[in-house]
């Protein structure tokens, strides 16, 4: 009986380590720290940022634009 118990003890610890991966996140994911997927991830949110960055840059310059069109039409109506 003891035998058993150790046996089914040791099958479950060992299922544990196998169902574990490595991450490149310790808030998500196994317990073993993947420095590979740490940099992964880290240039998927770098072009994640890069991406926003872009968008916010081309909606800047179109409220510029439509700024000095504005502008431009309250200076003739001024007139």
């Amino acid at each position: 009986m003891k035998l058993a118990v150790k046996i089914l003890c040791l099958c479950s610890v060992s299922m544990g380590f196998v169902a574990c991966e490595t991450t490149g996140d310790p808030n998500r994911g196994g317990i073993f720290w993947s420095e590979s997927k740490a940099q992964d991830r880290l240039q998927e949110r770098r072009n994640n940022l890069g991406a926003i960055q872009s968008d916010t840059d081309r909606m800047d310059r179109k409220n510029a634009g439509l700024e000095n069109v504005a502008a431009r039409k309250r200076r003739i109506l001024g007139q």
